[in-house]
């Protein structure tokens, strides 16, 4: 794959994951041309890249279309980042009870941005700060495993994000607030209940729909 394929791929990706391009929407080679400033050939190699990733499907006659969030899968997502986020919830409160304040610091800089991003009407932006959040509580803890752990489900974690922003965005940064205020206290079990408490509403949301 070149390098145009590269980048088309990146950005398609960031759009459907952002919620640019929600799920069913249909994607033409003439308006992915025009967004990405490329020729027809690194689109069609990016469509054919995200199908194999399970954010496309092609279909014969048909074209192209964004994916529907698989909603099996989410299931068992939620259930792993329960226990994941719980467990580097808590080790982030345990950094601040040894002293460790710029823990504090650098996750109420990504709500404060969240929360900016909701006023300014940026879906893509805001997914993208909620997956950002998610990884920096991961890798403030210092739990390199959890870290990979939560790396590998973090688009899917922001896709489902994006689908939801309408019903949820708000909601969301502010349950990300309340978990930076648990964590703060540097209380172990507060952060963890807080972040359970987070991952199990953004479930319910979904679900709902």
């Amino acid at each position: 794959m070149g390098a145009s394929a590269e980048r088309v791929v990146e950005e398609l990706r960031r759009d459907v994951l952002g919620g640019f391009f929600p799920p069913g929407t249909r994607l033409t080679e003439t308006a992915l041309v025009d967004r990405y400033g490329t020729s027809r050939v690194p689109v069609r190699e990016a469509l054919r890249a995200l199908a194999g990733e399970g954010f496309v499907e092609l279909r014969p006659n048909a074209g192209a279309r964004v994916a529907e969030v698989p909603v099996d899968d989410l299931a068992d997502l939620y259930a792993v980042r329960c226990v994941v986020e719980e467990i580097t919830a808590s080790r982030c409160a345990r950094r601040v009870a040894a002293g460790e304040r710029l823990v504090v610091d650098e996750l109420t800089e990504i709500v404060e941005a969240g929360f900016a991003a909701l006023d300014s009407g940026d879906p893509v932006l805001g997914a993208e700060l909620n997956s950002r959040f998610h990884g920096t509580v991961a890798r403030l803890s210092g739990s390199h495993s959890m870290t990979l752990v939560l790396r590998r489900v973090s688009e899917q974690i922001q896709w489902a994000y994006a689908t939801t922003v309408p019903q949820q965005g708000h909601r969301a940064w502010t349950e990300h607030r309340r978990i930076v205020a648990a964590i703060a206290t540097g209380d172990e079990g507060k952060a963890g209940r807080a972040m359970v408490r987070h991952v199990e509403t953004s479930r319910r949301g979904f679900a709902r729909g």
